[in-house]
């Protein structure tokens, strides 16, 4: 047997070997949330929701503030105090991109906010419905029967690792969930784990951290659940992935091994010739 025909069979079985070692080391794995309901079509799971309870206002919020009356020229001079204040893009996108000018009140340090007519209003530590609240009773006394409408414009989540489109999001509403978060951000990724999602939360200046099992429907009960403005969500890598991009590194030191001494054998023999 020649030494060419003897290559080509080697090269052969190797090609046939590593198929086959491929096939057999392939794992199927369901890649889902809440994995602990069965593919019956005839199951119904309830699980209970967490008790939701409204975000509270604090220093540094912008709430848009909106006042309408029977007098359109008072309507006008009303909501002049939305100014702009933050620049990001529209509700539920990122707040990378093209840029848009979002209009409100920014609570000043001592958790006012000024508005025509009425001058300061207290909102640190109220809900939006509560400033509402306030607000009417103040434009009561210049207005008869006005229509105030609260809500936050800064209400931003930030969702990092492994997901889509990980960035910063505003929120159009006051009560997204974990899986709304993820939604805006494309998903989680085939390679990111959904049993282990790092919650961290801004609590008085203090910052606490938990982990959601989205494998499990347990985590709708979490009363971590329902998010709360600037809260932040991490996605891990799971460990295939972070095999793959250690193998990808060691390859490409591989490679540029491989390069260096091909350089080196060259130039010795341009040198030594």
């Amino acid at each position: 047997m020649t030494l060419q025909k003897a290559t080509k069979k080697l090269s052969t079985f190797l090609v046939f070997t590593s198929i086959v070692v491929g096939l057999f080391s392939c794992k199927t794995e369901r890649i889902a949330y809440f994995k602990d309901v069965t593919d019956s079509t005839s199951q119904v799971k309830n699980v209970t929701l967490p008790a939701f309870t409204s975000p509270i206002v604090n220093v540094d919020d912008i709430l848009n503030i909106t006042v309408q009356t029977i007098d359109p020229a008072a309507n006008q001079i009303l909501n002049q105090g939305n100014l702009p204040v933050l620049s990001g893009n529209a509700a539920g996108n990122s707040l990378g991109g093209s840029q848009l000018i979002v209009a409100g009140y920014l609570v000043n340090k001592e958790g006012k906010v000024h508005m025509p007519y009425v001058g300061d209003v207290m909102v640190k530590g109220l809900t939006t419905e509560q400033v509402r609240d306030v607000v009417i009773s103040k434009i009561s006394v210049y207005f008869k029967e006005p229509v105030v409408n609260v809500r936050f414009a800064n209400f931003k989540v930030t969702i990092l690792g492994e997901v889509k489109n990980p960035s910063t999001y505003i929120i159009p509403n006051e009560k997204p969930t974990v899986i709304d978060a993820l939604g805006l951000a494309g998903d989680i990724t085939i390679y990111g784990r959904r049993d282990n999602v790092m919650l961290i939360r801004d609590i008085n200046g203090q910052k606490e951290i938990t982990r959601l099992d989205l494998d499990n429907t347990t985590s709708i009960s979490s009363p971590y659940f329902y998010l709360r403005p600037n809260d932040v969500i991490y996605v891990e890598p799971t460990a295939s992935r972070v095999e793959s991009t250690n193998s990808y590194r060691v390859r490409d030191i591989a490679l540029i091994g491989s390069a260096l001494s091909l350089l080196i054998i060259l130039s010795s023999r341009v040198l030594f010739r």
